[in-house]
């Protein structure tokens, strides 16, 4: 028996484990992640009738159990998450956080769009009291940067009858970190980049990164423009393999506590630039030199 266990004790002040800052909510979250995935590994690999128990307190649940019944109950994140929809990344088990911690906000591609957009201001204004960090998640294997790497290798695809109106425009908010993705790894690979078997699965890696990134990239501007200094914006990717969180991903690194990782926002067009450099130098194959 293998137990992954929210607890709520009555005893202690819960709402005391919420972190107080930016630096504390990004320890916490990170924190969580490696509880998770060493609870998963031991799902797949420890032997049969082992026991062992995963504890995870709910920190944000004092603020909701303490008020009058008949009183609506406070909401007090002290983090927000633009996702994937992915049924494959439960944000708030991989960041091993409970009730009332994380404000989740989940698109297809975590693209970011008006409606996404005003999902932050809002947490900007009426939850700026508990909110410390925002942060934008992929993760490896993504099924609308997949499609939309495929829409931009064949352009014919994109306006195919297969592809909704909507559809189309995920994938066209997503081309923007292909395409940069893709200059580089050209650039680092040499002109062979494109006819090497593994240009497409790289290219994809690259793109999640990126995709990550740069809508990190637009958040902080965001938060900059409303004078919240007291909130940092990160950004990583989930790999569902490794279950682990970090960036840049990295998913033929072995597992380990210490990979785990949520990177601060890019605070500017060359450090996304740089990013994407070292996601496809990690990749490339030995036999482009």
């Amino acid at each position: 028996m293998i137990d992954y266990t929210f607890r709520y004790d009555k005893s202690k002040k819960t709402d005391d484990l919420q972190p107080s800052t930016s630096e504390g909510a990004r320890e916490a979250l990170m924190q969580g992640n490696r509880t998770f995935s060493e609870w998963m590994r031991t799902c797949r690999s420890d032997a049969p009738g082992q026991q062992q128990q995963f504890i995870i307190p709910c920190g944000g649940l004092g603020s909701i159990l303490s008020s009058d019944p008949e009183q609506f109950p406070t909401q007090k994140p002290f983090a927000v998450v633009l996702g994937c929809s992915d049924a494959r990344v439960p944000t708030e088990m991989l960041f091993g956080q409970g009730f009332n911690d994380l404000f989740v906000i989940r698109n297809a591609g975590n693209v970011l769009g008006d409606v996404v957009q005003g999902s932050i201001d809002f947490t900007l204004r009426a939850l700026s009291e508990s909110v410390r960090v925002i942060v934008v998640l992929g993760h490896t294997n993504c099924g609308a940067v997949k499609g939309a790497v495929s829409a931009y290798l064949n352009p014919a695809e994109l306006w195919s009858e297969s592809y909704s109106p909507s559809l189309r425009l995920i994938f066209q908010r997503i081309f923007v970190a292909v395409r940069e993705s893709d200059n580089i790894l050209r650039e680092v690979w040499g002109p062979k980049a494109t006819s090497h078997p593994s240009y497409r699965d790289v290219l994809i890696e690259a793109a999640v990164c990126l995709n990550a990134a740069h809508t990190a990239y637009a958040v902080r501007q965001e938060v900059e423009e409303s004078g919240r200094k007291d909130i940092e914006v990160l950004f990583g990717a989930y790999d569902v393999r490794s279950y682990q969180v970090c960036m840049p991903t990295k998913p033929y690194s072995a597992e380990s506590h210490d990979r785990v990782n949520l990177a601060k926002a890019p605070r500017s067009p060359q450090e996304l630039a740089e990013l994407a450099r070292e996601v496809v130098t990690h990749f490339k194959p030995a036999d482009l030199g």
